[in-house]
This record gives structure tokens, sequence and C-alpha cells, in this order.
């Protein structure tokens, strides 16, 4: 077993490098998410081809969780994750091909799939990184590190558009270039902390009992991503149902992200310390919560405030349930776990923001009311979270 470097807070040094290219991943993905209807809309197309390119997107990603997740598990998880990165930067370069507009739903398509391989693979490497005692603590860096590119990267993206926009997707891909240059220095062949005895028996999951063990921490995470579907496609159209500006609505944003770059971490270590039932059990509560009262509030203020204490309140859910997933598999399917359960929850939130839209068309408060409910079905997984898959019986002898 190599010796595993230790870094700031005791997470270890190599996890810290990974965190940092993650943030120029999703810096990347920043500075491009925002000026891509602008950048359709110069091309010649309208509003419904920019829905229709955005649908594509998370088809493509969908379709790639679980392959990739396998790959990660039968290859090196580093070389994917690299590869991965750099393939996705460089392919923003392919947007700046004078081609026919409606081309732009294979490309985001295809853009879309390469960068979902990196997914996986990163948290599965993420989890060989780190001592089973601390993931929550570094899934909730993790989280704050995406967070925090994605929020930055809009606002210089921002900047860059009134320059030119191809000029966003050339910063773009030097931003996921050099994440994955910065991860050229993590070791080849990463120590992977130590399992339980079980694991050896385990090791050999097919596909169907997979899904089963993580079954659990999948019905909780999908909570969590149906609310960011419901969200992302109403939130602003509720700001402004209020009486606020598009300004005021990326404020809200704003408002709600700094808590969750700022203290991920320390919400995690609390998931590592008080164990992850009492964490997702809490966190998921607080969430339906906080919808209910955003239902019934009309008061852009008052808005604010609570999602500011929403953000602090619920923070350390998807943390918990990613360390969760990280321990009920054994290390050689890491990768095929992660698959598996981002597969689910991208196709959860895309049923989400479909639910979300619809359901506002007829009350306001109904989209709210919807992620209460679903909150509250989620709470029933939680006895069920933090128990490890017992080992097959061995075949009686002939």
């Amino acid at each position: 077993m190599i010796q595993t470097r230790l870094g700031f807070s005791g997470v270890p040094r190599d996890a810290w490098v990974l965190l940092a290219g993650n943030i120029l991943d999703n810096l990347g993905l920043g500075l491009f998410f925002p000026i891509l209807p602008l950048f359709v809309e110069g091309r010649g197309g309208g509003p419904v081809l920019v829905g229709v390119i955005g649908a594509s997107a998370l088809v493509g990603n969908l379709l790639v969780q679980a392959p990739g997740g396998w790959l990660a598990d039968r290859f090196n998880r580093r070389t994917i994750v690299i590869v991965s990165m750099a393939a996705y930067g460089i392919f923003f370069l392919v947007y700046l091909v004078p081609l026919p507009v409606n081309t732009l739903v294979g490309i985001r398509f295809l853009h879309a799939a390469v960068g979902g391989f990196y997914m996986p693979a990163a948290r599965a490497l993420l989890a060989d990184l780190t001592p089973p005692r601390m993931r929550a603590t570094v899934f909730g860096h993790w989280q704050g590190s995406s967070m925090g590119g994605f929020l930055i990267g809009p606002i210089i993206g921002g900047g860059l558009a009134l320059i030119g926009l191809d000029l966003v997707f050339a910063c773009s891909a030097l931003a996921c270039l050099g994440g994955a240059a910065m991860l050229v220095s993590l070791p080849r062949r990463p120590a992977v902390p130590e399992q339980p005895a079980t694991d050896a028996a385990l090791s050999g999951l097919v596909p169907g009992r997979l899904l089963l063990v993580l079954l659990p921490a999948v019905l909780a995470g999908a909570a969590w991503s149906y609310m960011a579907g419901v969200y992302n496609a109403m939130w602003v159209l509720y700001m402004t149902a209020l009486g606020g500006s598009t300004l005021v609505a990326g404020l809200s944003v704003s408002v709600y992200s700094l808590p969750v770059i700022l203290f991920s971490g320390a919400a995690g270590r609390l998931g590592d310390r008080f164990g992850i039932r009492t964490m997702v059990a809490s966190t998921l509560l607080f969430a339906g919560l906080f919808a209910v009262a955003y239902g019934f509030t009309r008061s852009i203020p008052i808005v604010m405030g609570l999602s500011f204490l929403e953000a602090l309140c619920t923070l350390g859910g998807m943390p918990a349930v990613y360390a969760e997933i990280s321990r009920v598999v054994p290390a050689n399917q890491q990768g095929r776990a992660q698959g598996l359960f981002g597969m689910f929850t991208v196709g959860v939130e895309a049923l989400g923001s479909l639910g979300g839209g619809f359901l506002f068309t007829y009350w306001i408060t109904l989209p709210f009311l919807s992620i209460a409910l679903v909150c509250l079905l989620a709470l029933g997984s939680v006895p069920l979270l933090g128990r490890r898959p017992k080992a097959p019986e061995p075949a009686p002898a002939c």
C-alpha cells in the first residue's frame, strides 16, 4: 500500500489536485453554458432549436454514464479522467467551425457524451484517493469545487462575450486543457484505501445486484436531482413572477451558491462524524420544508434569506449520498456504481425540469409542493442507508 500524503485539513494531497482540476473543468463549462443561446441565435437559430440542443446534451450525457463507469473499472481511472477532460476541452473548438446551425444538435450531443465519461471516473478516482472515513468530507469539497467553477465561469464568460463569442470557446478549451494538464501529476496507480474483507467476495457483483445494493442511495439522491431539475427550469420564472428582474434572479442564485462553495467540505465532515443516515435525513427534511416555504412566499427579500439558509441546512446531503455509494461497493466497482448512479440522477433531473416547468404553468406553488413530496418519499430510504451487502453464499460442493 502506498503511503497517502495528507494535505490541508487532512484531505490527501492527490485528492486536492483532482479537486483543483474539477474547478477548471466546471469553469470551462460555466464560461460556455450561458452564451450558448446567444451563439445559436447568432447562427440563425431560434428558441426551439436552443431547447433541442439542450435536450440533446442531456441525452448524450445520460447515455455514457454507465459505459463510462464500466471503463473506469476496466482501465486506468486516471487516464480516463485526463483524456475525457482534454477531449471535452478540445471539442469546444468545434463550435468555431462555420457549420450549418442545425448541426449544433449533433455537436452538442457528442460534446456532452465526451464529457460524460469524466464524471463517474473522476468520482471513482476520488474514492481511490480518500480513506472511507473521509469520503463525505472529500465529496463535500467536490460539490464546492463544482459549484465554484460553474459560478465564476458565467461572470468571466459574460465579459469575454462582449469582446467576441469565439473568445469564450477558446477560453473554455484552455480551462479544460489546463485542468487535464494539472491531473497528469496524479499517481499512475493511486493507492486504493483498505476495504473490508467482504469485498473480495462481492467484487463480482452482477449489474442487477449492484443496482439493488445502490438502491437506497439512488432513491435518496433522486430527491436532490429532482429538486435541481425543478429549480433549474423555473427558479428564474418564480423570481420574475414575484416582481424581480433577471439580475435579481441571478443574485438569488449567487446567494444560494456562496455557502455551497465555502462550507460544503465542513458539511461533509459532519456527515463523516455523525453518520450518513443522520445527514441525509436532516437535509431532506430541511429541503422539503424550505420548498414549502418558497411556495407560499411572495417577498423577494424573504426568498433571498430563505435561499441562504437553505444552502446552509442542506449542502451536506449530496456529499453524504456520494460517500454512501463509495462505501457500499468494492473498490473494483466504484466506477460502475458512480456510472449507474449518474445515469439515474441525470434522468431524474431531466424529469424534474420537465415537471417543474409544466406544474408552474398551473400554479406557482405546485413545483415547490412536488419537491416537498419527493423529499418526503425519499426519507423512506434512510433506514436502509449504511448497510453493507452480505457476500453471496458459496455454492454447495457436488
